[in-house]
């Protein structure tokens, strides 16, 4: 019983989700945090970012620009584009839902934290974010090695990345 109690939960937020959108928003993925909370539904990881995790750092197969270029494409899809592209601007419309949803599924099943580590999503998100990173790496890597040997977008970054000035940007005012 208390197994369906949990995506019955959920339900209701679930329905607030964008059917339409191609990725997942940030009010899906909160919407969906019990089902992965309680492992019903697991993230799974990509191969590329599997790989990824395992040598970031490889150069096995890695010939050329063309392979350097296929092996970043590959990472941009698993991770979305690169800090280097410039970012589509997304209202805090979205941003906000997605916290709220977030914060009402943690205030809905008590004792989450206990039912993640007994049910090893704990473990699983970590897993996520370890490929995650190791993919962010590893194009980051990619990205200079084919800088080094003068190969076009994508396999290096963009010019306007290559001469930026590092910052530090203040917070904006809310």
């Amino acid at each position: 019983m208390r197994v369906l109690l949990i995506p019955m939960l959920a339900l209701p937020l679930l329905a607030t989700a964008p059917a339409a959108a191609q990725e997942k928003s940030g009010v899906e993925r909160a919407a969906t945090a019990p089902l992965r909370d309680t492992r019903i539904k697991d993230d799974k990881i990509p191969e590329i970012l599997q790989l990824a995790a395992s040598a970031p750092y490889s150069l096995k197969g890695i010939t050329n620009c063309a392979s350097i270029s296929a092996e970043v494409r590959k990472l941009d899809t698993a991770l979305g584009t690169d800090v280097d592209v410039p970012a589509k601007k997304k209202g805090e419309g979205s941003a906000i839902a997605a916290a709220a949803a977030g914060e009402a599924v943690k205030s809905i099943i008590p004792g989450l934290g206990l039912v993640r580590v007994v049910t090893g999503a704990d473990k699983q998100q970590r897993r996520v974010e370890a490929a995650v990173y190791a993919g962010a790496v590893r194009r980051g890597y990619l990205k200079g090695i084919g800088l080094s040997r003068h190969c076009p977008l994508p396999a290096a970054p963009t010019r306007q990345a290559q001469l930026d000035t590092p910052e530090i940007v203040a917070p904006e005012a809310d």
